[in-house]
């Protein structure tokens, strides 16, 4: 009976992964088949649907046309809402703004395909190519600051001046959050894929790498509470509603070199271009200690260290860093 069991039980599991594997050819669609209140197509102004080979994407181009241009690449988790500040800000002192969701996040598909370096950079690439864009700033936080430096690299003709806030790709091994090191085990990601009794342990321990981004801080003022609040909420609404999210989001957990883009960041170094980078003190999600190499692979880019903050100092610290960014772009 015990043996009929385990039989079972493997030919189950046998059958689950099979089916998983014949979903992951399809793409999977975005928060368009289950739109948020709080994250409409129209978050932000002049939203566009963009078809490329890898299926479609949204982006959005607002602000002053005839201003300088800026791109905005966000992180593994939240989608473009977490420049919600930054965005308007720039678009209302005169930018020509840019921002998109990037494959399997808010209001773009997940194609099946490998969540690496190549596809996210060549992502930027062909959007920048269909809105007719040849030179540009270009904003990265997190996982978008280590898109950021890698675009920049392989595209230095396009790009005037970079911003990193907290960059991915230049972490350890030990830095690596739990989720992160599991899934990068053989075999781990193809099968924990698509398995409906394993999503919402997924989403449980999503939410939790989540809220290790966030420095539990007092004092906040109540827009500055608000904004936490809004993206804390459109973040969970897209581990549970984006049909593509989990694929994303493992992709890119198991194929983006998050410890592997030290080349990278030195080819950038080596190029004559204005870089800023700012980091919180407190930062372990992209560990603070990863400023000191980024610094020495790019001796020529400007620190700004904010003391007491963590890895999303881009919201809790919104006003300040707008303005950091702001003068920094506007310099001679």
């Amino acid at each position: 009976m015990f043996t009929n069991a385990i039989k079972w039980l493997g030919l189950g599991i046998i059958t689950s992964y099979i089916i998983a594997s014949s979903k992951q050819q399809v793409t999977l669609t975005s928060l368009s088949e289950k739109p948020f209140d709080l994250y409409p197509p129209d978050f932000y102004p002049n939203g566009t649907d963009l078809q490329l080979p890898s299926g479609t994407m949204r982006y959005w181009q607002f602000g002053n046309e005839a201003g300088s241009k800026v791109v905005l690449v966000h992180g593994i988790t939240t989608g473009s809402s977490v420049y919600d500040k930054l965005a308007r800000d720039l678009a209302d002192k005169g930018h020509h703004v840019l921002v998109y969701d990037i494959w399997g996040r808010g209001y773009s598909q997940a194609p099946a395909t490998n969540y690496d370096e190549a596809l996210y950079t060549s992502q930027l690439a062909m959007l920048l190519q269909k809105v007719g864009w040849d030179r540009t700033d270009v904003v990265g936080v997190s996982l978008g600051g280590g898109i950021a430096t890698s675009f920049t690299a392989f595209y230095p003709e396009v790009v005037n001046k970079l911003v990193l806030i907290a960059p991915a790709g230049l972490m350890k091994r030990k830095d690596m959050p739990l989720i992160f090191k599991v899934l990068t085990f053989p075999f781990v990601h193809h099968f924990v894929m698509n398995q409906p009794y394993i999503r919402p342990l997924l989403i449980n321990a999503i939410e939790r790498f989540s809220k290790t981004t966030r420095l539990v801080q007092s004092g906040l003022d109540e827009d500055t509470e608000a904004t936490i609040a809004k993206i804390t909420k459109i973040a969970t609404y897209q581990f549970v509603n984006h049909a593509g999210f989990f694929r994303a989001f493992l992709g890119t957990v198991v194929r983006f070199p998050f410890t592997e883009l030290r080349e990278r960041y030195k080819k950038v170094g080596l190029q004559d271009r204005p870089v800023l980078m700012i980091w919180g003190d407190q930062d372990t999600t992209v560990p603070f200690d990863n400023s000191q190499e980024a610094q020495q692979l790019m001796p020529n880019a400007k620190l700004i260290v904010h003391e007491d903050k963590g890895h999303d100092v881009l919201i809790t610290l919104w006003r300040t860093v707008n303005q950091e960014i702001e003068e920094f772009l506007t310099s001679k």
